[in-house]
């Protein structure tokens, strides 16, 4: 009967209340910066180039990675399709159901303009990120490079490809 209780090993961790409050804490504020306090409940092209925005790929839709779509839009509809998390980018105007979109429509604001001019693409929107121009995650590696987006262009390196090493402040 005393081995009923004795999972040695087999047991998950255990947490306080207070370490999962944190966690979750910590988890809610990751998402405020990476969206920017958008609930993703509409289509942000009517407030035209936002100074900054979550943005995202849809490689479904745009395999070229010449487009990019607000949260709302990777949400509703973009949903089921092959979407890269871009985090944020400047100046920015949701590119979903404009011409790059052939005969798919944005559901949430269906009159757009066919481009928006000002928008700014990079390999990020292909899924290849870095001066080594590598996906991220990176299938063929066990262990993933830590990467670090830069404030001034946006895009994501390595840490080692921009003279940095992990644990260096």
């Amino acid at each position: 009967m005393s081995d009923v209780f004795d999972d040695e090993g087999d047991a998950e961790p255990t947490i306080s209340i207070g370490d999962y409050l944190k966690t979750v804490e910590e988890e809610e504020l990751e998402a405020d910066l990476i969206l920017g306090g958008d609930e993703g409940k509409e289509c942000t092209y009517s407030k035209g180039y936002v100074k900054r925005q979550a943005i995202f790929s849809c490689l479904t839709c745009t395999p070229d990675g010449n487009a990019g779509v607000c949260t709302a839009c990777s949400l509703v509809c973009h949903d089921g399709h092959e979407i890269l998390e871009l985090w944020t980018k400047r100046n920015f105007r949701c590119d979903c159901g404009n011409s790059k979109f052939g005969e798919f429509f944005c559901k949430l604001s269906a009159s757009k303009d066919v481009e928006n001019p000002e928008n700014m693409y990079n390999h990020n929107f292909k899924g290849t990120y870095c001066a080594c121009d590598l996906p991220y995650p990176d299938p063929n590696v066990d262990e993933q490079i830590e990467m670090i987006q830069c404030c001034i262009c946006e895009d994501w390196f390595h840490e080692e490809h921009i003279g940095l090493q992990s644990g260096d402040k």
